[in-house]
């Protein structure tokens, strides 16, 4: 893939969002929710960078806000329709651990 930097980008901060979720005390039901939803939102991400003009990619600091654009400027109306609805999935679950 073209992009493939910008994608590990994503793919190693989606982890570590994982990876701090199962370190709270969450129940195995949640934790599984986290990780395919996390997981659904991935696979958009890999559809929408290989849709993109190269993302340069640098440092994290530098570089996520540039590859966030990327995959919400390419992804078709109902993928971004999902993407949100599995942001704000995430978003609950990590509100009901005060994570």
């Amino acid at each position: 893939m073209h992009n493939q930097g910008a994608f590990d980008m994503i793919e190693s901060r989606f982890s570590a969002h994982v990876r701090l979720f199962n370190f709270a005390d969450v129940s195995d039901d949640d934790s599984d929710d986290h990780y395919w939803t996390v997981r659904d939102r991935l696979e958009l991400a890999r559809v929408a960078l290989e849709r993109a003009p190269r993302v340069h990619v640098t440092t994290l600091p530098t570089s996520l806000g540039d590859v966030y654009r990327a995959v919400r400027k390419n992804l078709t109306a109902d993928e971004l329709g999902r993407w949100n609805e599995y942001r704000e999935a995430l978003e609950r679950l990590s509100d009901k651990y005060g994570l």
